[in-house]
């Protein structure tokens, strides 16, 4: 399985926040105060680790860190963006974006803190010994020991045992079992320790099983949150409404409806308590931490269970901050703390980020607001902007301010974003490099009460854009008969203003530039315009495809792009006209129009007869029998086309998203794929059109797939369809039911679930043939 072209480096540290957040606000409820008050009676912490954006058990997380107060963090080895997408078209790199911001969503709701892996999601696999044939295994290890020593849980839990099920899967349980023990060990991966890390011992590590049995920890999801008014599995279905691109409403209801109870059996215990064996103060609650100690002290356990009203317990809690600061390695347990005399003072911290979006070089104001609400305990503050260790040439600020007499102080500090600054846009380009969308500053302020100082903390996250940013509409670009081809790039301006520049473009031998070197202009922020690039294809065709890759860039900046042309030597039927009735995605319908096929997409209006008979082919994308409930209402209208001599396509359906009464002759849609991208194909009709007419298919035709064969094949099928060909993953049996071809009066219906929609996407060769060939099928 090939991964989309892409960084592969590490996120170090947790997103905090994802697309960037201007005007940020503490809410001083009762609810909040209760909760911050109920977190400083305890400094123990629940790590859950997931394959991918929605693996993690939201209702754990949710009832440990929303019930007893534990810090809880969600780490997720990849960022899904394998995956198939029911919300739009966008893939790979786009589809990691839009998955990542579903996860911190999620991780919202749950209370989590989130971190991600960074390991490639390339699809569904098999096995572990595939997943690392990918990741590599001492890489998966590296990142996961690391994660360890970075958040230094007591508790881990994971829905992943080492063998079974999805590949990534088994990968990920079986690379955090080793993890367990290696994180304590200061000889593995000893380059972490010199960065600054310490090794870790958890003391538990717990997998997902039924309950019931031995060794269980039982997890009540549907205890009522007493501050929340829902139950910790409500609370979970919630974050599960966060993953719009995968479609949970099944287990989302399965929350609703009470089937799913969480169970956990312990698999790994370290000695002594882990690295936790000198605490004296038992866990606040929750069978997973019974019988470990918790390493605040009595006064932070005492406090934390107050029913005292919030204006009674600022001198307290001011009185217990002084005792922690005297302790060493406290530093999270005195923010708590802090946070929660805040609260109780009911003190407000507000901040307003003027632009959320700088180029390198380029200052914001971010304007703070102190507010007093009630006790007027506040006397003066000193706000202190603070880049984090990784930013070079950050610039730290500060500036004091007295309380007015309207309870408030405000001022403006300088955010800037050095000229070293990691880039985060374009998103899709960026969003697996270090630092993505990881807040580069510290919001503090340090608040001189009568008390003491009440010191409260916020993250400050922006993006980084170039000054011009460089895109591509339509990459890849299919070249004409002709030889031509024009490549149209969009260019956004970022720069506060006017902004002017030279694009400049380059070619490999083979393709010339009409104009290689394109002058812009901008008046302002945010302008956008797009330069037609028009090139052509010199010297005569070898017969075989070739590709043309070409770069734009900005004279004077390392800014650049680079975009693919492909050549394919093909034939298309004529006097063809096609109908799509399109899902999410939008990959025939692009396709037809690089190909300049007549062609409409069809609404619930089209479903006529003489609306239908217009069109010699009409495609039912993938999944639309989901999406679309005007097709499955007008299903009998499209047989109907078919059985008047139309050419219907049906690419690939779910299986609980099929019934077998929507084809012409009984079709049972199993769950059966293959995953390997390069499986042999055999054909079983060789001779058949959809190998031959208008284009000959040769076995190199199937090389280079992306991804996978196809996913959710046929399992049963009436003996009136044909079976095309044959595929499987090495060692599983052979599969047949990928193309099946049926006559059905005067027409042809063709049900194939291969992965077209990946392949003619990226233009592969071979793929954008066949379709061609579908296209004359019955002609």
């Amino acid at each position: 399985m090939t991964q989309s072209k892409r960084t592969t480096s590490f996120l170090v540290l947790c997103c905090s926040f994802l697309s960037p957040v201007a005007f940020a606000i503490d809410a001083l409820g009762e609810t909040e105060f209760r909760e911050a008050l109920r977190d400083v009676g305890t400094d123990l912490r629940l790590m859950c680790v997931a394959a991918h954006p929605d693996d993690e058990d939201g209702a754990t997380l949710a009832t440990y860190r929303l019930e007893y107060g534990y810090k809880t963090f969600a780490v997720i080895s990849t960022r899904g963006e394998g995956g198939q997408n029911e919300i739009g078209p966008e893939l790979y790199n786009e589809l990691a974006v839009i998955r990542t911001r579903e996860m911190k969503a999620a991780t919202d709701v749950e209370g989590a803190e989130l971190h991600f892996l960074n390991l490639p999601e390339f699809g569904y696999s098999k096995s572990r010994e595939e997943t690392y044939g990918v990741w590599g295994e001492e890489t998966a290890l590296r990142r996961m020991v690391h994660i360890i020593r970075l958040a230094r849980p007591d508790v881990i839990i994971t829905n992943h045992p080492a063998t079974g099920a999805h590949g990534h899967h088994q990968a990920t349980g079986h690379t955090l079992q080793n993890a367990f023990s290696a994180a304590a060990d200061p000889s593995v991966f000893p380059d972490q320790i010199k960065a600054g890390l310490e090794a870790w011992q958890p003391a538990r590590l717990y997998v997902r099983a039924r309950t019931g049995g031995t060794d269980i920890a039982n997890v009540d999801a549907y205890r009522l949150s007493e501050w929340r008014g829902l139950t910790y599995a409500e609370i979970a279905a919630r974050a599960l409404e966060q993953h719009q691109s995968q479609g949970m409403g099944f287990f989302i209801d399965m929350y609703r409806n009470r089937r799913i109870q969480p169970a956990y059996q312990l698999v790994m215990e370290a000695p002594e308590n882990g690295a936790n064996g000198n605490g004296s103060i038992p866990a606040p609650g929750g069978a997973l931490f019974d019988g470990l100690p918790d390493r605040v002290s009595e006064g932070e356990r005492k406090i934390s269970e107050s029913r005292s009203d919030r204006e009674s317990l600022v001198e307290p809690l001011m009185k217990l901050a002084k005792g922690v600061a005297q302790e060493s390695n406290a530093t999270d347990r005195l923010a708590r703390v802090h946070r929660a005399a805040g609260i109780a003072a009911q003190i407000r911290l507000d901040s307003y980020l003027t632009d959320a979006e700088l180029i390198p070089g380029q200052s914001a104001g971010l304007e703070v607001r102190l507010i007093d609400f009630k006790n007027a305990d506040a006397r003066s503050v000193t706000f202190e902007l603070t880049p984090k260790p990784w930013l070079k040439d950050g610039t730290p600020v500060q500036a004091t301010k007295e309380i007015t007499d309207s309870r408030k102080a405000e001022t403006k500090l300088d955010v800037t974003a050095p000229a070293t600054v990691p880039l985060t846009v374009p998103h899709a380009e960026y969003v697996f490099a270090d630092r993505f969308w990881e807040p580069q500053y510290t919001l503090t302020a340090r608040i001189d009460t009568e008390h003491g100082e009440i010191a409260l903390h916020r993250p400050v996250q922006f993006d980084t854009a170039p000054s011009v940013e460089i895109g591509f509409a339509g990459d890849p670009y299919l070249i004409n008969d002709d030889g031509s081809v024009q490549y149209d790039v969009i260019l956004t301006n970022h720069k506060p203003g006017a902004n002017e520049g030279t694009l400049v473009v380059t070619a490999p031998e083979g393709l010339k530039i009409a104009q290689t070197e394109i002058p812009f202009s901008f008046g302002a922020e945010g302008e956008q315009t797009v330069l037609p690039v028009r090139a052509e294809r010199t010297g005569k065709s070898s017969g075989v495809a070739q590709d043309f890759e070409v770069t734009a860039s900005i004279k004077g900046s390392a800014e650049s792009r680079s975009a693919m042309a492909r050549y394919i030597p093909m034939s298309l039927p004529e006097n063809i006209r096609v109908g799509v009735i399109q899902s999410y995605d939008d990959t025939y319908v692009l396709t037809l129009e690089r190909l300049d096929v007549p062609h409409s997409a069809l609404t619930v209006e089209d479903f006529t007869p003489d609306r239908l008979d217009e069109f010699t082919t009409i495609i039912v994308d993938i999944r639309s029998y989901l999406v679309r409930p005007d097709l499955v209402a007008n299903n009998q209208a499209l047989l109907d086309y078919v059985n008047r001599g139309g050419n219907l396509i049906v690419s690939y359906q779910k299986t609980f998203e099929w019934n077998s009464g929507l084809a012409p002759y009984p079709l049972t849609v199993g769950r059966g794929r293959v995953t390997v991208e390069d499986a042999p194909i055999s054909l079983l009709q060789p001779d058949h059109p959809l190998f031959n007419v208008p284009n000959k298919i040769v076995s190199t035709d199937w090389n280079g797939w992306k991804q996978e064969r196809g996913l959710y094949f046929p399992s049963r099928w009436d003996d009136a369809y044909t079976p095309l060909l044959a595929c499987n993953d090495p060692g599983d049996k052979s599969l047949e039911g990928s193309c099946l071809y049926a006559e059905y009066g005067e027409g042809i219906y063709f049900y194939t679930a291969l992965v077209w929609y990946r392949q003619i996407r990226q233009l592969h060769p071979g793929a954008t043939k066949i379709f061609a060939n579908m296209l004359a099928l019955g002609q």
